[in-house]
């Protein structure tokens, strides 16, 4: 029996040696509480991994936006973004390395390009990481690069299509508030302080 107890914690070991996770958590806000975005952070070797996941309950409406990311070297690898309307897919994009400077982009639609990625900080780091140098952020969702501004003091605004934008505030280099404009509504998200 000790025997079998020793080679499962030496499994276990085996499997996650080199892989260390985070994990942040975000009530979102608007007319009160409607929602939780979560955001793991994994590295595991040279590969760094960001899943979120946010889901927003309104009357007669559940809303998901899920991205999974993955970055070999601080070079983007692969992206899958999905938003979801009462669990049915609304729209989504797909995004995978071909070689050295191109990468394939696939809409909602099913239409492919191929796009070059030239700024290596895209949005799902944003939590995790201030921009401090950075002019430029990779969307995974719009499959382009969007202009983001340093307001200073920790305050960013990232420019996104149709005048909309999102503002990111952070302390000592931790994303701690989040205000997203869409069209005419402003949502917040603020993280959680158990995270």
């Amino acid at each position: 029996m000790k025997n079998k107890v020793v080679l499962a914690v030496a499994i276990f070991f085996i499997f996650n040696i080199g892989i260390q996770a985070q994990k942040l958590e975000y009530d979102i806000i608007w007319l009160g509480k409607i929602g939780k975005l979560s955001i793991t952070k994994t590295l595991q070797d040279n590969a760094l991994i960001i899943e979120t996941n946010s889901e927003v309950k309104i009357p007669l409406y559940r809303f998901n936006w899920i991205t999974k990311t993955k970055s070999i070297d601080g070079m983007l690898s692969s992206s899958n973004y999905r938003q979801l309307l009462n669990q049915k897919k609304r729209e989504g994009s797909d995004i995978n390395f071909i070689t050295q400077n191109s990468w394939q982009f696939t809409n909602s639609e099913g239409e492919q390009e191929t796009i070059e990625i030239k700024d290596h900080f895209y949005v799902s780091k944003l939590y995790y990481e201030e921009p401090r140098e950075e002019k430029f952020i990779f969307s995974e969702r719009f499959g382009k690069s969007l202009e983001i501004i340093n307001l200073g003091g920790g305050h960013y605004k990232l420019l996104l299509p149709e005048e909309n934008y999102c503002e990111y505030f952070y302390e000592d280099g931790i994303c701690k508030t989040v205000k997203a404009k869409n069209g005419n509504r402003t949502i917040k998200m603020v993280l959680f302080q158990g995270t």
